[in-house]
């Protein structure tokens, strides 16, 4: 639905001069690359915790995420992950994952609410963690305005290195909805992940935003992975430094 809607907008986008931009969205718990990238010099800092319990036990990740815009349309961004998970009863904790990319806007307007970014992203990953040793992914990331929601949307399809030498596909799809842009702000998303760990999970919860630069957020999940049920809760901040 998001991205039907979001497609729908780029030819009224086009051909037009932008808009002044606006500051919704707000952003989701995972789907956290929304399409509207930093102004030049600005610097926004997220830190979240997602905890999930599983079949093999509890788990648990910390990804801080960094931001920078280093132009009218582009900006440069950084993710380090510590995980702490349990896997056929050997416990692994640490830095699992490391991830650099860049987003570059095509359409915003203020007058439709609407905002289309692509990008393109890499990633390194420990062997205690995961079967990929580095793969990369290409973004497509989309938001509309309907009313009092906001409707993200994001396609991420890839490809990874594993470390028997082989290459696999990779993907995750991802949709959101916030309810209205004020001091409380209710929202749900759906992500799936298809590849080395094939996973769908839901959530939902409340962000609240008590200045312009700072948003918190709690919500629970639930959802499977590799055909087991899981159920968790996660939290985040989100700073925004400016420039």
């Amino acid at each position: 639905m998001g991205v039907v809607l979001a497609l729908s907008s780029v030819a009224s986008a086009e051909g037009q001069e932008e808009s002044e931009r606006f500051e919704w969205p707000v952003q989701s718990f995972f789907l956290s690359d929304v399409p509207q990238v930093q102004e030049p010099g600005a610097v926004q800092a997220r830190a979240s915790f997602h905890l999930r319990d599983t079949p093999d036990g509890t788990q648990l990740e910390a990804p801080f995420e960094g931001e920078v815009g280093v132009g009218r349309r582009l900006q440069l961004a950084s993710e380090v992950e510590w995980s702490r998970e349990r896997d056929e009863g050997e416990l692994s904790r640490g830095l699992s994952q490391v991830e650099v990319g860049a987003l570059y806007r095509l359409a915003e307007s203020a007058d439709t609410g609407f905002s289309l970014s692509t990008g393109l992203s890499g990633e390194v990953s420990r062997a205690e963690f995961s079967d990929d040793r580095w793969g990369l992914s290409a973004r497509l990331l989309a938001f509309k305005q309907v009313g009092p929601l906001g409707l993200n949307a994001v396609v991420r399809p890839g490809f990874a290195r594993t470390r028997q030498g082989e290459w696999e596909p990779r993907a995750a799809l991802g949709m959101g909805v916030a309810v209205g842009s004020g001091l409380l702000v209710p929202l749900g998303e759906v992500r799936a992940e298809l590849g080395d760990e094939d996973s769908i999970e839901a959530v939902g919860g409340l962000k609240v935003k008590p200045v312009k630069a700072v948003e918190l957020g709690a919500g629970a999940l639930v959802g499977r992975r590799d055909g087991d049920g899981v159920w968790g809760a996660t939290t985040m901040l989100l700073i925004d430094l400016g420039g």
